[in-house]
């Protein structure tokens, strides 16, 4: 069967297509069943195979990654692992056994498929040969691949035909094969089922074109969008087949759900704003096929004209599929935008000191062909973030001239300000201005970037305030205080742990044991530790004791019993041996091991 297409008029036909593909309830066929082992044989087939539980008398080649697998009854082709959200680099072949052609005139290969993320990096291919060798890479392959239809959904499958070239009909030793490859970066996925080499030509598969509606009210047009009546009806004609992109006016009458993290929505639709005769929305992008970026950008009673394939997903519900976007919202229409175009005035020439705008970094790119240029500066303002990925320190994210994002670049795995590490993923945020430096690329001659290895250079970024508040009911800890550095009067709170020696914390820190204190040698200073117990000097700061009463009860040299007490102490935060410490404490409450507590100093007023 072949792919069929709407025109825009109401006696187009539509483009085929099976189901389904998760969740399978039983093989297509026997699930035991090799090649044509058990079943009846065309006497026009020359090949057959389900892949339904194996490959059968088909061979993997892999010489890199991850190869060809049996899964949901296909064979599948991906270098994308779901459950860790990774990609692998990857080549592989699924090759035929030989075929012999000798009586052979004309003759086609067929399979069912499932294309999906054509635009991510990788290639997938038919090939034919008549010189195989125990390595593929080396054989003469003619690529017979055509067009693949990319899908929408996990269970629409398109039907692949093609001929197979004169030149190998009248031979033996003839294989076909199925490649894949990706990148580490991103990967295609590719499903097969029930490939066929038939004698015949492939106009001998037939033709499913299902009949079109002839009451409609609109044409499916923009300028003439069909109703949602019109797009029910004709979803109840198109049996397990999927429309071509065609455009419907509606009402809003409910959103489901609007998912930032991946900037679409799944709302219903119907001719009047309500449940009436509805259709699903599924997963549908925003004005001009743009993301969504805030959850209020949809609501119930909005009048839209959305521009997507019709489907019957399952057979029990009449949707837009996947991929869908909105072309006009209450009357303000807006064109699917060319990936390829600027739109902003250029400016700049790279220079640290006239960076490029996006539009000039865009601008520069295309000059570039397939090469990746040298490190240049590039500004703009954070207008969408993929991903902050803290174990490699980097983020994935989008920079614009403006913030509507009227030209876009893609900032790929780019360090943070200075070339370090990000630590946490509020370190860079939607609005920030920056200054980027690193190398420009046209990435797979589609996707306009700056590849990794750049970073920011400066950022209007602003870290938050720490929530310090030092107050004896809401004590800072180890940590708060060494972050605050400085305070005139605050509550410091902590374990008792130790004491230094000499002038320098660093060189002089000095941790006991509160199982088996030691004897300390001064008096005039203790460590308190964020912990019972507490060796790290990271979490410890000291505390000086100055002449008087607090001195006499806390110092370790008279009283080493109070290590590992917990205490509250009142004081200035500031540098003190070498590190930021709490000096001239006037008041103090300790607890020990057994909850007793007492008191030293003067409790300051309120």
């Amino acid at each position: 069967m072949k792919k069929l297409f709407y025109s825009m008029l109401a006696i187009a036909t539509m483009a085929f297509a099976l189901s389904s593909c998760e969740d399978v309830p039983a093989p297509y066929d026997d699930p035991n069943a090799n090649h044509n082992s058990g079943k009846t044989v065309d006497e026009n087939e020359i090949l057959s195979e389900t892949f339904a539980s194996n490959f059968g008398e088909f061979n993997v080649y892999t010489s890199k990654g991850t190869p060809w697998v049996i899964n949901y009854s296909t064979a599948t082709a991906t270098g994308y692992n779901s459950s860790e959200k990774t990609n692998t680099e990857s080549e592989s072949y699924l090759v035929s056994p030989e075929l012999d052609l000798t009586d052979v005139s004309e003759a086609y290969l067929t399979f069912e498929y499932i294309y999906r993320y054509s635009s991510n990096d990788g290639e997938d291919k038919v090939l034919i040969t008549d010189n195989f060798t125990d390595d593929p890479a080396t054989a003469q392959w003619v690529d017979i691949t055509g067009t693949l239809t990319e899908g929408n959904s996990w269970d629409t499958f398109y039907t692949f035909a093609q001929p197979i070239p004169e030149a190998f009909l009248g031979k033996t030793g003839v294989r076909v094969a199925l490649f894949f490859n990706a990148s580490s970066k991103s990967s295609r996925t590719w499903e097969v089922k029930n490939l066929k080499v038939m004698k015949g030509t492939p106009e001998d598969i037939g033709d499913d074109t299902p009949d079109m509606p002839t009451d409609l009210t609109g044409n499916g047009t923009k300028e003439n969008p069909y109703t949602v009546a019109d797009a029910n009806k004709i979803i109840a004609s198109l049996g397990s087949n999927t429309s071509d992109e065609v455009f419907i006016i509606g009402k809003v009458s409910s959103v489901k759900e609007i998912s930032l993290e991946f900037g679409n929505a799944e709302y219903y639709i119907s001719d009047d704003g309500t449940e009436n005769g509805q259709l699903t929305v599924y997963r549908g992008y925003f004005l001009g096929g743009d993301k969504f970026t805030y959850d209020s950008q949809l609501k119930a009673g909005d009048e839209v004209i959305i521009c997507g394939q019709l489907v019957n997903f399952k057979g029990n519900t009449p949707e837009v599929t996947q991929g869908n976007w909105i072309y006009s919202l209450n009357g303000y229409a807006v064109e699917k935008k060319d990936p390829s175009a600027v739109y902003g005035t250029p400016e700049g020439d790279g220079s640290q000191g006239n960076p490029y705008n996006v539009a000039g970094a865009l601008t520069f790119i295309k000059t570039l062909g397939t090469a990746t240029s040298n490190s240049v500066y590039v500004k703009g303002i954070v207008v969408s973030i993929d991903e902050v990925n803290l174990p490699n320190g980097n983020a994935t994210y989008y920079i614009s001239d403006d913030e509507a994002g009227t030209d876009k670049l893609y900032i790929y795995r780019a360090k943070n300000t200075g070339n370090v590490n990000y630590t946490a993923k509020d370190e860079i945020a939607v609005g920030d201005e920056v200054l980027l430096f690193g190398p420009l690329v046209n990435y797979q001659s589609k996707t306009p970037e700056m590849t990794q290895g750049g970073y920011i250079v400066t950022t209007t970024h602003a870290e938050p305030e720490p929530a310090f508040t030092g107050t004896h009911d809401q004590p800072l800890t180890i940590e708060e205080a060494k972050a605050l550095g400085t305070a005139d009067a605050v509550w410091v709170t902590g374990y008792i742990s130790g004491y230094v020696e000499g002038t320098d914390f660093n060189s002089g820190a000095n941790f006991l044991s509160p199982q088996q204190p030691s004897e300390a040698s001064v008096n005039t200073n203790i460590i308190i530790s964020t912990e019972y117990g507490g060796t790290s000097k990271e979490l410890a700061i000291p505390i000086q004791l100055p002449r008087g009463e607090i001195r006499t009860a806390l110092n370790l040299l008279s009283s080493p019993g109070r290590l590992g007490d917990k205490v509250l102490i009142y004081g200035q935060l500031s540098s003190y041996l070498n590190t930021p410490g709490v000096t001239s404490p006037s008041y103090v409450e300790v607890t020990n091991a057994n909850q007793w507590t007492e008191t030293f100093g003067t409790m300051p007023a309120e």
